[in-house]
């Protein structure tokens, strides 16, 4: 099961549906301003990273309502997904919880400082993930599918981010579930402002290796 996580960005977002559109992607676009002709569309009103996480809470109901055991979770900046590596990982890891990030943008750590451990030729461990990742059902299972609200307060830095990344970040390491960080990014993200973290992103873009 797939989730895109949509906000503006008209040209990547067709681009990157396009690629997905086989696997029949579940799209939460939060208000965009443009007409999305897909039928498999969640709208939201417009909220932010500070509602971020109530898409996440969707696609979650919607993850334990399947019988699915391959998620991915991406934004609509993800452009040229190796599908094909994708699955292969899967395949080696499923059978224990795990997650997989996308995204390699040359951090070490995020949130939890322990180093990461080098695993093979495609992953290395790590222990923390971000909002772009795919996982087993066991890993789901472990977080039992919640999200929790993130505190208002937490906005009144501007810089901050939506808090998600970080929530599932402890929930999975606390429940044991194996993270990975792909040696090389499975998928390509260049140094294009951000929609939602516009100025974190200023100071630590998420530019794929």
């Amino acid at each position: 099961m797939v989730f895109i996580f949509n906000y503006e960005r008209e040209e990547m977002f067709k681009e990157v549906l396009d690629h997905l559109k086989h696997l029949n992607p579940v799209v939460l676009d939060d208000g965009s301003s443009y007409f999305i002709d897909y039928p498999n569309v969640i709208k939201f009103k417009n909220g932010g990273k500070q509602e971020f996480w109530r898409k996440w809470f969707v696609a979650f109901e919607l993850a334990k309502a399947s019988d699915d055991d391959f998620f991915l979770f991406m934004p609509n900046d993800f452009l040229d997904l190796d599908l094909d590596l994708v699955k292969k990982l899967h395949k080696k890891y499923k059978n224990k919880p795990y997650l997989c990030n996308i995204i390699n943008d040359g951090r070490e750590w995020c949130w939890i400082q322990k180093p990461s451990e080098p695993v093979d030729q495609y992953v290395k461990k790590v222990y923390f993930t971000d909002c772009g990742f795919f996982c087993n059902r066991e890993a789901l299972e472990r977080i039992a599918f919640t999200i929790d609200p993130v505190n208002p307060k937490r906005f009144k830095y501007r810089d901050i981010s939506s808090g998600v990344g970080q929530q599932l970040t402890f929930k999975f390491n606390r429940e044991g579930v194996k993270m990975y960080l792909p040696i090389k990014s499975l998928a390509k993200h260049g140094d294009h402002e951000s929609t939602m973290h516009g100025e974190e992103r200023k100071k630590t873009p998420l530019i794929s290796r």
